[in-house]
Protein backbone atom coordinates (compact mmCIF):
# COMPACT_ATOMS: atom_id res chain seq x y z
CA UNK A 1 0.00 0.00 0.00
CA UNK A 2 2.65 2.47 0.96
CA UNK A 3 4.71 1.34 -1.82
CA UNK A 4 2.30 2.45 -4.29
CA UNK A 5 1.84 5.56 -2.34
CA UNK A 6 5.48 6.42 -3.08
CA UNK A 7 5.36 5.68 -6.80
CA UNK A 8 2.23 7.97 -7.39
CA UNK A 9 4.70 10.84 -5.82
CA UNK A 10 7.11 9.86 -7.74
CA UNK A 11 5.05 9.90 -10.86
CA UNK A 12 3.63 13.62 -9.54
CA UNK A 13 7.67 15.21 -8.95
CA UNK A 14 8.76 13.36 -12.86
CA UNK A 15 5.79 15.43 -14.19
CA UNK A 16 6.68 18.55 -13.12
CA UNK A 17 10.54 17.95 -12.78
CA UNK A 18 10.78 19.82 -16.35
CA UNK A 19 8.61 22.48 -15.94
CA UNK A 20 10.03 25.99 -15.54
CA UNK A 21 8.78 28.68 -11.97
CA UNK A 22 6.94 30.67 -14.80
CA UNK A 23 5.28 27.28 -16.35
CA UNK A 24 4.67 26.18 -12.72
CA UNK A 25 2.66 29.44 -12.02
CA UNK A 26 1.01 29.64 -15.37
CA UNK A 27 -3.23 29.47 -15.37
CA UNK A 28 -4.63 28.00 -18.82
CA UNK A 29 -7.21 30.03 -18.19
CA UNK A 30 -8.78 32.39 -15.62
CA UNK A 31 -11.27 29.45 -14.37
CA UNK A 32 -8.63 26.68 -14.11
CA UNK A 33 -5.20 26.05 -11.64
CA UNK A 34 -1.73 26.40 -12.56
CA UNK A 35 0.52 23.59 -11.45
CA UNK A 36 1.41 25.20 -8.58
CA UNK A 37 -2.15 25.59 -7.13
CA UNK A 38 -2.59 22.31 -7.82
CA UNK A 39 0.60 21.34 -5.53
CA UNK A 40 -0.83 23.48 -3.15
CA UNK A 41 -3.99 21.55 -2.88
CA UNK A 42 -1.71 18.28 -2.47
CA UNK A 43 -0.13 19.66 0.33
CA UNK A 44 -3.21 21.25 1.98
CA UNK A 45 -4.93 17.46 1.41
CA UNK A 46 -2.32 16.09 3.13
CA UNK A 47 -2.44 18.25 6.47
CA UNK A 48 -5.97 17.39 5.83
CA UNK A 49 -5.95 14.16 6.24
CA UNK A 50 -3.33 13.76 9.00
CA UNK A 51 -5.36 15.92 11.17
CA UNK A 52 -8.50 13.37 10.24
CA UNK A 53 -5.99 10.46 10.23
CA UNK A 54 -5.33 11.78 14.18
CA UNK A 55 -8.82 12.12 15.17
CA UNK A 56 -10.39 8.89 13.08
CA UNK A 57 -7.69 6.47 15.31
CA UNK A 58 -8.36 7.84 18.45
CA UNK A 59 -12.42 8.32 18.17
CA UNK A 60 -14.63 4.48 18.75
CA UNK A 61 -15.95 3.66 15.17
CA UNK A 62 -16.99 0.44 13.45
CA UNK A 63 -15.08 -1.44 10.80
CA UNK A 64 -17.42 -0.78 7.16
CA UNK A 65 -17.63 -2.47 3.74
CA UNK A 66 -14.68 -1.72 1.63
CA UNK A 67 -16.21 0.40 -1.55
CA UNK A 68 -14.71 0.42 -4.93
CA UNK A 69 -12.48 4.07 -5.00
CA UNK A 70 -11.76 3.44 -9.03
CA UNK A 71 -14.03 6.24 -9.55
CA UNK A 72 -11.61 8.83 -7.60
CA UNK A 73 -9.84 8.74 -11.00
CA UNK A 74 -12.39 9.84 -13.28
CA UNK A 75 -11.98 13.32 -14.81
CA UNK A 76 -14.75 13.44 -16.69
CA UNK A 77 -16.68 13.88 -12.80
CA UNK A 78 -15.86 16.98 -11.75
CA UNK A 79 -15.40 17.27 -7.86
CA UNK A 80 -15.33 20.47 -6.59
CA UNK A 81 -13.15 20.98 -3.64
CA UNK A 82 -15.08 22.07 -0.32
CA UNK A 83 -11.29 23.61 0.99
CA UNK A 84 -10.18 26.85 0.37
CA UNK A 85 -8.86 28.22 -3.31
CA UNK A 86 -5.39 27.48 -3.22
CA UNK A 87 -3.13 30.74 -3.24
CA UNK A 88 -1.78 32.02 -7.13
CA UNK A 89 1.16 33.95 -5.39
CA UNK A 90 3.94 33.09 -7.89
CA UNK A 91 5.97 30.38 -6.28
CA UNK A 92 9.59 28.71 -7.58
CA UNK A 93 9.63 25.18 -8.19
CA UNK A 94 11.89 24.53 -5.12
CA UNK A 95 9.70 26.28 -2.73
CA UNK A 96 6.78 24.01 -4.31
CA UNK A 97 9.31 20.85 -3.41
CA UNK A 98 9.52 22.02 0.34
CA UNK A 99 6.09 22.73 0.86
CA UNK A 100 4.88 19.11 -0.43
CA UNK A 101 7.63 17.57 1.76
CA UNK A 102 6.50 19.43 4.58
CA UNK A 103 2.95 18.22 4.33
CA UNK A 104 4.00 14.56 3.66
CA UNK A 105 6.69 14.20 5.75
CA UNK A 106 4.36 13.90 9.63
CA UNK A 107 1.71 12.28 6.77
CA UNK A 108 3.90 9.16 5.97
CA UNK A 109 5.37 9.31 9.52
CA UNK A 110 1.92 9.18 11.22
CA UNK A 111 0.81 6.53 8.63
CA UNK A 112 3.63 4.23 9.62
CA UNK A 113 2.89 4.46 13.09
CA UNK A 114 -0.52 3.45 12.46
CA UNK A 115 0.21 0.96 9.82
CA UNK A 116 -1.24 -2.11 11.81
CA UNK A 117 -3.82 -3.76 9.77
CA UNK A 118 -6.33 -4.21 13.17
CA UNK A 119 -6.33 -0.22 13.77
CA UNK A 120 -6.50 0.24 9.55
CA UNK A 121 -8.94 -2.02 8.68
CA UNK A 122 -11.06 -2.28 11.94
CA UNK A 123 -11.67 1.59 12.43
CA UNK A 124 -13.47 3.75 9.72
CA UNK A 125 -13.56 7.78 9.28
CA UNK A 126 -15.87 9.57 6.64
CA UNK A 127 -14.00 10.51 3.01
CA UNK A 128 -15.95 13.73 1.68
CA UNK A 129 -16.37 11.72 -1.42
CA UNK A 130 -17.53 8.28 -0.61
CA UNK A 131 -18.54 8.52 2.96
CA UNK A 132 -18.03 6.15 5.98
CA UNK A 133 -14.53 4.14 4.48
CA UNK A 134 -11.59 2.05 6.70
CA UNK A 135 -8.67 3.99 7.68
CA UNK A 136 -7.01 1.84 5.27
CA UNK A 137 -9.10 2.73 1.80
CA UNK A 138 -8.51 6.31 3.04
CA UNK A 139 -4.63 6.04 3.09
CA UNK A 140 -5.60 3.82 -0.38
CA UNK A 141 -7.75 7.32 -1.37
CA UNK A 142 -4.69 9.79 -0.87
CA UNK A 143 -2.37 7.95 -4.24
CA UNK A 144 -5.69 7.78 -5.81
CA UNK A 145 -6.45 11.67 -5.73
CA UNK A 146 -2.89 12.20 -6.12
CA UNK A 147 -3.41 10.06 -9.52
CA UNK A 148 -6.64 12.70 -10.36
CA UNK A 149 -4.41 15.69 -10.21
CA UNK A 150 -1.50 14.36 -11.98
CA UNK A 151 -3.79 14.13 -14.90
CA UNK A 152 -5.35 17.59 -14.64
CA UNK A 153 -1.40 18.66 -14.49
CA UNK A 154 -0.87 16.95 -18.22
CA UNK A 155 -3.78 18.90 -19.18
CA UNK A 156 -2.22 21.91 -17.41
CA UNK A 157 0.68 21.32 -19.13
CA UNK A 158 -0.51 20.51 -23.00
CA UNK A 159 -3.17 23.85 -22.39
CA UNK A 160 0.17 25.91 -21.32
CA UNK A 161 3.00 24.47 -23.24
CA UNK A 162 0.61 24.78 -26.56
CA UNK A 163 0.58 28.51 -26.47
Amino acid sequence: MLNTFLLVRKELLNEIDALSDKQLNMKPSEDKWSVSQVIRHLAFIDEAILRALRKAVQEESKRVTEKNLDSALDRTNKIKSRLPEPSTEFTNKEDLWKILNQARTPLLEYINEIIDGTVIEDKSMIHPVFGPISIKQMIESIGLHEKRHIEQIKEIKESILNC
